[in-house]
């Protein structure tokens, strides 16, 4: 029998915590990390005040050191629907800029998920875009229905062919697959509150600032779903298998439209 501090009861699962992926790639300092739309790399820097140096190797009491990064562009990111100008109190506008627009802190309030992780091949499905690949809603939808009729609460979808360099790829110019928009729909209407993927942007990396995939999951039917989620740049190796797991999506509370976060798959237990 699992004790308590390895499994609890999960949604007609248990949750066991012994066993678990961490899909973030970790933020280092300078080039060292994935990177997308000519985003400034990550800077860590010792503060330094007065005869005060944040560095124990120069003779500092503690380490200090300050981060500037840029969430959309470095690394494994959760946003929300603020990030596309979406309102904290009137749930059609598009049009609140940072300070006002809703916050990834309000949105996100919960942080346990029923999840499921697909793969799902990137195509070059669509004619009046040559060269753009795409995460279409057929595959999506065939890889779901492996898994019977149920949406889960998180999808995580593992795009082909898989990152064999996640820590330093540098997506920046490389035109790299996007979801269709209808599929983003699809998911939204079906319930799906946290979409996570290891490509950089749901929408593809010059599309005139339309950003579709983003609305219509966000705004599927013209009202915000101000609770929904989208995790970029994850990254899924090939060792964890497809199928259902529990999602622990943590993220640090910034007043911003998106923040670094870290989420972490375990593993299901029957009851």
């Amino acid at each position: 029998m699992e004790s308590f501090s390895h499994a609890v009861f999960f949604d007609a699962h248990r949750v066991d915590f012994g066993t678990f992926w961490d899909l973030a790639i970790p933020l280092n300092d300078g080039a060292a990390n994935p990177q997308a739309f000519g985003i400034n790399s990550p800077r860590f820097e010792v503060f330094k005040a007065g005869s005060f140096v944040g560095d124990v190797s120069q003779g500092g009491a503690c380490n200090v050191v300050g981060v500037q990064v840029s969430p959309h562009g470095n690394g494994t990111h959760t946003e929300c629907a603020g990030h596309i100008g979406a309102s904290a109190s009137d749930d059609r506008a598009q049009n609140c800029g940072p300070g006002t627009c809703l916050t990834l802190d309000q949105s996100l309030t919960s942080f346990w998920f029923e999840a499921l992780l697909v793969t799902v091949p990137a195509r070059l499905t669509r004619t009046e875009q040559p060269g753009q690949a795409w995460v279409s809603r057929q595959d999506i939808e065939d890889a779901i229905g492996k898994w019977g009729q149920r949406f889960p609460a998180a999808l995580v979808v593992r795009s082909l062919p898989n990152q064999k360099d996640p820590q330093t790829r540098n997506f920046t110019g490389q035109n790299p697959p996007a979801f269709e928009p209808a599929a983003m729909e699809w998911l939204a209407l079906g319930g799906v509150q946290h979409l996570l993927t290891d490509l950089p942007s749901v929408d593809p990396e010059h599309d005139g600032g339309l950003l579709l995939a983003h609305r219509c999951f966000w705004f599927p039917e013209g009202r915000c779903r101000t609770n929904a989620t989208i995790t970029e740049m994850i990254f899924a190796g090939d060792e964890i298998q497809d199928g259902p797991y529990a999602l622990n999506l943590m993220v640090p509370r910034w007043a911003l439209d998106a923040a670094p976060s870290r989420p972490v798959l375990y593993g299901l237990l029957p009851v």
